[in-house]
């Protein structure tokens, strides 16, 4: 017996759904950045489009019947990440989420994923429908964009931290100005033999550490013009060494080698300060367990052709090695781009780097560094050496002893004007001790009605008055004063080195807070110097008969 059956409707059925199943993988092809697979129940892979094929490098035979969390990494898969995912996209529907994916050979591709459940009619389960587009582009302009945001937050905070920081040196610097002022009254007033005079001698040596290191800070967050000028490196760097000190902490140790003959190089001190401080913090980053920092310098003359991107002639070379983790080839490649940074968040800007290899080009030297992981890094600076020695005059830390004779042959009136009162009282107690008749006024428009009211002729010999005060800056005062008392010397007090620019010689001379009584003499000496030198007579001080009283305002 025969039995047939018509198949035909059956038939024309499968054959639709498979040309129907063409068309769909057709177009989802058609879609260049899209790339789709199809997961059965338990997460394995049954299906990949061509466009996965060329975004992950998988060719269907290699993924096919392996797991969705072969397409993460082990810690993604160690932390249960792809199983939350396939568990979530169950109880939700569909689940949106982005990522690295691995790709074949290694590399990886980040991702924007959508899994969407795929049911039957009556609601069975039947797998997963994965589309993915490639956002790596996307992720990295998002990554440089937020690199970017958090430098500039960075740079914000230090720029704030400048700003108030000014403030609090110059009250800081006052104090300081007192405490070393009385130190030494208190100490020349002592003989010679007491057993207190090391100890005010140690609080001095103290007082003056202070000051410089103060000093030191604020250059570091002050916004300077730029000074290239001859520099002795070993003295620069013995000069830097406490604040670098500081900034390293106990576990660092540095070590410095420079010769004795080692010449001076050409460049601006406060940026060869700022790039020391950047070099030396990044090597003891790299050695999280501390260790021992080498800064080793040697004299260098290049001929032609013998350096890249360097000039002919004599350079000093500069290299500050570490022996901390190291860098790859592919972390050395981009040590200097701007922004980047291997350090966690919050913990580098990733302009260190850069800044000094900036720093360094503009003076025609050049930065290079070499890297290898586990045994540390050496950053070598190749400075252009100066065509004659360093100037400048380097002060002692020699203490004056009690029994020295340093009172000036000609006492002189001396009008001091401070708004602060402990830094007032100190510099006339001071001013005193050396023979000097002093006047205390504590603002600008104190000083000006006194010398417009004097009754003589030349009521002072000479003007000490502090920069920074209320109302009207010590500055503007100098220039109120040149305009009624043309040859009155004036001295100008203040903590900052660039705090004032004075290139019209309204100010006699500058004298920098905090001062002990020898500083006060030698300015006070070279003021009333040059004064005699300007007006060619012994006098000092004599008010211009036609010139109309200074006024306020």
């Amino acid at each position: 017996m025969v039995i047939c059956r018509d198949r035909t409707q059956r038939h024309s059925a499968e054959g639709a759904s498979r040309r129907s199943e063409q068309q769909f993988r057709h177009l989802i092809a058609g879609f260049q950045d899209l790339a789709t697979c199809t997961l059965d129940q338990a997460g394995q892979i049954n299906s990949w489009s061509e466009a996965l094929e060329r975004l992950l490098g998988y060719g269907s035979r290699d993924i096919i019947g392996r797991a969705y969390a072969d397409l993460f990494s082990a810690e993604d898969r160690r932390s249960g990440l792809p199983g939350q995912a396939i568990d979530r996209a169950l109880r939700e529907g569909r689940l949106r989420q982005a990522g690295w994916r691995m790709a074949r050979g290694g590399g990886w591709v980040y991702a924007s994923e959508v899994i969407d459940v795929i049911r039957n009619d009556v609601g069975e389960h039947l797998g997963f429908s994965l589309a993915l587009r490639d956002v790596s582009a996307q992720a990295a302009t998002e990554q440089a964009l937020e690199a970017a945001k958090r430098a500039l937050f960075q740079s914000q905070k230090l720029e704030m931290i400048g700003q108030l920081n000014g403030g609090v040196a110059h009250d800081f610097n006052n104090l300081l100005s007192a405490i070393l002022g009385n130190l030494e009254l208190g100490r020349r007033r002592l003989p010679a033999d007491s057993d207190v005079t090391r100890f005010l001698d140690n609080a001095i040596i103290g007082a003056k550490r202070g000051a410089a290191l103060v000093g030191r800070m604020m250059n570091f967050a002050r916004e300077q013009e730029i000074e290239i000028r001859p520099i002795d490196l070993k003295a620069l760097f013995d000069e830097l060494s406490d604040l670098v000190a500081k900034a390293l902490g106990p576990e660092t140790v540095l070590e410095s080698r420079f010769p004795e003959k080692l010449a001076p190089v050409r460049i601006d001190p406060h940026q060869l300060e700022l790039a020391l401080l950047n070099l030396v913090v990044n090597a003891r980053d790299a050695m999280a367990e501390g260790g021992t920092i080498r800064l080793v310098a040697r004299n260098r003359r290049i001929s032609a052709g013998t350096e890249r991107c360097v000039a002919p002639g004599r350079y000093v070379q500069l290299d500050v090695t570490d022996h901390g983790c190291g860098m790859d080839a592919e972390t050395l490649s981009r040590a200097c781009d701007v922004f980047f940074t291997t350090k966690p968040a919050g913990k580098g800007t990733g302009l260190g780097l850069s800044m000094v290899q900036g720093f360094v080009g503009t003076v025609g030297g050049r930065m290079s560094i070499k890297s290898c992981p586990g045994k540390g890094t050496t950053v070598t600076l190749l400075l252009p050496a100066a065509p004659s020695p360093a100037d400048g005059v380097f002060a002692d830390d020699e203490l004056e002893t009690a029994d020295v004779k340093d009172h000036p042959e000609r006492k002189l009136r001396i009008l001091v004007v401070d708004d602060d009162a402990l830094v007032l009282m100190n510099s006339a107690a001071l001013l005193n001790d050396l023979g000097h008749e002093t006047f205390a006024l504590s603002s600008a428009e104190e000083a000006l009605s006194f010398l417009q009211n004097a009754t003589t002729h030349r009521p002072v010999d000479l003007v000490l008055t502090d920069h920074a005060m209320p109302h009207m800056t010590g500055l503007e005062l100098a220039r109120l004063l040149r305009k009624s008392w043309p040859s009155l010397p004036v001295v100008l007090a203040t903590g900052y080195a660039e705090d004032v620019v004075d290139g019209t010689g309204i100010v006699s001379a500058r004298l920098q807070k905090p001062f002990g009584i020898r500083d006060l003499r030698a300015v006070i000496a070279a003021a009333v110097d040059g004064a005699e030198a300007r007006t060619g007579s012994g006098g000092i001080a004599t008010r211009t008969p036609h010139a109309a009283p200074a006024t306020l305002g």
